[in-house]
């Protein structure tokens, strides 16, 4: 390696256990939070500057994004945790062979992405009952991001596999990068060219190449015992696209199918009309700074334990699991307090008012209590997936989602649904006059459709707090389950089965001479 201090820096096999995670960790949680302004920078402009419908047309799109998003999210993670493993236990040879496999792997996933993406915007957005109003849109802003995807596929596998390699620091710089160009891209194109939803779309996308780029040619400036070859990325290794995705398929489907409750969840919420989709938006844009301390430990811990369990030092890997879920608790603790005394702050940065401040204020509050139960369910799960353990992580959180479901049908669907229908069967002068005033818009095709837009808007305030209520459950549920799998020790077996892996070994039967 051409730098000494990179790589003892990037070592977290040696050294303090807690200081390693750490100063490991605060890049990630700085990067996660740039990734997060992009959306929060989004919705500020689309709230102040076009509307709370343009707003609500952002948010209806987030559930379908990171529905397709879960592939190459799971292929990062699987890379990542390969790449950690071969760098814990000095396999370089190994590692330029996993390193490119991984990003020919992004290039043919977003690809795929893109195809599929872009024709099927509307047709899903139609499919989860989008609202009418906010429906042309969102399948606009859905449409451009997904011709964007290639971006972000290569800063997802490229920031993985420097952070598999102990480098969490050039990740940052890309995102910093590209936060300042969507910034810059987000004021030009609405406030200057008003172009509304289509050019927060746009912004978001080219800064997504910007993040995407910066790791590659990073990865080619000598500072790692690995290089991109031409010759590797057209001839991917086959031993390690299996052991990658073998890894990352759990994270992949686990992500697929929260994905699909978090539809499912879209479509229970969109039955609370256009005020709630608008607050919950911003919620979610506040949930996810809020969130991004634990998931950035949990990284951390995912590379920590992968080092360290290559490197052949169990012990040492189980006391760093320990000193994330502790500094998880504690980091939660903080944001929740920050939350739920500048909830109102938030929701006025976003231009909420009236019923979506109420809201929005009421979900912030809430959600301030459960953080506590995200950070150990992040710290460890990450862990499990460093050990090789992916599958159990996948497992618990998919358990998790598939309870929420339920819980957010019986304590928020149908209690609102029923509400809906008692007062289209009353018909109450508000709901009358809230119907001729949606029906004039010309939005909706008939005034039975207006009707039951209304109905829903009156009705959301009474029943809306099921879906936080739902939410926080089954965030304690998946705490519950991977925790308890931690403490079973059966991770140890798996993490045996990955000492001394060798992709050079298996080179020539894979057809890779």
């Amino acid at each position: 390696m051409s730098s000494k201090s990179v790589a003892d820096r990037n070592d977290l096999t040696q050294g303090p256990i807690l200081k390693k995670l750490i100063t490991f960790a605060i890049p990630v949680i700085l990067g996660n939070l740039c990734m997060q302004l992009y959306n929060v920078v989004d919705s500020v402009i689309v709230g102040n500057y076009v509307g709370t419908d343009a707003l609500a047309a952002v948010g209806a799109s987030f559930s379908i994004m990171m529905l397709f998003n879960a592939l190459f999210l799971g292929v990062s993670m699987g890379a990542q945790i390969v790449i950690s493993q071969t760098y814990g236990g000095k396999d370089f040879d190994g590692l330029r062979i996993v390193t490119n496999t991984g990003i020919a792997l992004a290039i043919i996933i977003g690809t795929i992405i893109t195809i599929l993406g872009v024709p099927l915007s509307g047709p899903l957005l139609e499919l989860i009952n989008t609202p009418a109003n906010i429906r042309a849109d969102a399948t606009s802003y859905l449409m451009i991001i997904f011709a964007g995807t290639l971006g972000n596929v290569f800063y997802n596998l490229g920031a993985g596999i420097l952070r598999g390699m102990g480098d969490s620091r050039w990740p940052l710089i890309a995102m910093l990068a590209s936060s300042v160009v969507n910034i810059v891209l987000d004021l030009v194109f609405v406030i200057y060219f008003d172009m509304g939803v289509a050019g927060v779309a746009w912004a978001t996308s080219i800064a997504h190449f910007v993040s995407g780029l910066i790791p590659l040619f990073r990865l080619q400036s000598g500072k790692y015992p690995v290089r991109l070859h031409i010759k590797d990325l057209l001839h991917p290794n086959g031993f390690a696209t299996k052991r990658i995705i073998s890894l990352g398929l759990p994270s992949a489907v686990q992500n697929m199918a929260m994905s699909l409750g978090g539809i499912v969840i879209q479509s229970f919420a969109n039955t609370f009309g256009s005020n709630y989709i608008a607050a919950n938006t911003i919620i979610m844009k506040a949930d996810g700074f809020a969130i991004m301390p634990m998931m950035g430990l949990g990284m951390a811990a995912t590379t920590f334990v992968g080092q360290n369990i290559g490197a052949g030092n169990q012990e040492r890997a189980k006391r760093g699991v320990h000193a994330g879920q502790i500094s998880a608790v504690i980091v939660a603790a903080v944001v929740g307090i920050l939350l739920f005394f500048t909830g109102r702050y938030i929701m006025f940065a976003f231009g909420a008012d009236g019923e979506v401040l109420n809201m929005g204020v009421s979900g912030i509050c809430f959600l301030a209590f459960c953080y506590w139960t995200l950070g150990i369910d992040n710290v460890t799960g990450g862990s499990m997936r460093g050990a090789g353990a992916a599958v159990a992580p996948s497992v618990t959180a998919v358990m998790s989602t598939v309870c929420r479901i339920p819980l957010t049908y019986f304590l928020a669907a149908l209690p609102q649904k029923n509400h809906i229908n008692d007062l289209l069967a009353e018909m109450p002068q508000n709901l009358v006059d809230l119907s001729t005033q949606y029906f004039d818009t010309g939005v909706y095709k008939t005034l039975e459709e207006a009707q039951r837009a209304a109905a829903a808007v009156i009705a959301a305030p009474d029943h809306y707090m099921g879906m936080f209520y739902a939410m926080g459950a089954s965030m304690l549920l998946g705490m519950v389950f991977i925790f308890t799998y931690f403490k079973s020790g059966r991770w140890r077996k798996h993490a045996e089965k990955t000492v001394g892996v060798s992709f050079t070994a298996n080179k020539d039967k894979d057809g890779d001479k």
